[in-house]
């Protein structure tokens, strides 16, 4: 919270760079900064509160598009129309303040980890072929995540974390309490509700306890198991410059705070 001390402080910093800008310009810049568009003339120490105003309304920008990111990341089947393109940080042609920068990220699909990640592909190769097992069990690629639906019901869900490929299952986490699998509970979470049971795949130890546990979801949900041909979900590795030119990789551009050297 800004003290009165601190907008006078930054009053008398701000009147400071604009003089200097305008003796460089050679002409008043008073109304031209990105900040003055908040600015009330009338109020003690303007220039310093329209500029606080201006960055509470970047912050809330920038944490509004990192929480959008989260729920992206933690519901997969978010809308891809919800998540398509975040807000730019700034205006075209906008300068941003001191002590800010852009900065470019990248917003990666689903496909795009896999294609950038072999070992990941083993894995998912693995886990493919045995939902390819279940009788009726359908799967559908999103740009976010790959769900396995039965009838109308989600049994799994395939994603990335981070960079670890991720399992959802149907399956009651209580029920393996103190067994030899490793997982994580999210049924707290109303994104995982259908879904509540998390493995992350990290070896081939996982893959086969993740194939034991699609057996228990097959009983599970009356799923006949009938075996299949093998199929290569193996793709060849590919820059991001190659992807983004494919849509698969989204780059765009934050503001945020400059790193202290």
């Amino acid at each position: 919270m800004f003290t009165e001390e601190d907008f006078e402080r930054r009053q008398r910093e701000l009147d400071v760079d604009k003089w200097i800008a305008s003796e460089a310009a050679g002409y008043d810049l008073c109304g031209s900064f990105t900040f003055c568009a908040r600015c009330e003339r009338m109020e003690p120490q303007p220039c310093a509160r329209a500029e606080r105003r201006w960055l509470e309304e970047q912050e809330r920008e920038i944490r509004a598009f990192e929480q959008a990111q989260a729920e992206t990341e933690e519901n997969p089947d978010l809308p891809e129309e919800a998540a398509e393109e975040p807000p730019a940080a700034l205006p075209d042609g906008a300068q941003p303040p001191a002590g800010y920068e852009y900065v470019t990220r990248y917003r990666r699909s689903f496909k795009s980890r896999l294609i950038q990640d072999e070992k990941m592909q083993d894995f998912y190769n693995d886990i493919k072929n045995a939902f390819s097992e279940l009788a009726g069990v359908k799967a559908r690629l999103s740009r976010h995540c790959e769900n396995f639906r039965y009838h109308a019901e989600r049994i799994a869900k395939l994603n990335v974390g981070g960079k670890t490929l991720t399992l959802y299952l149907a399956l009651d986490p209580a029920q393996y309490e103190d067994s030899k699998y490793r997982f994580e509970d999210v049924s707290d979470r109303k994104t995982y509700l259908e879904t509540p049971m998390k493995i992350r795949i990290t070896s081939k130890r996982m893959v086969k306890y993740a194939k034991e546990l699609l057996s228990d979801l097959a009983a599970k949900f009356s799923i006949t198991v009938t075996g299949c041909i093998p199929m290569d979900y193996h793709m060849k590795y590919q820059t991001d410059e190659a992807l983004i030119k494919k849509g698969l990789i989204k780059p765009y551009e934050v503001l945020v705070k400059k790193k202290k050297k």
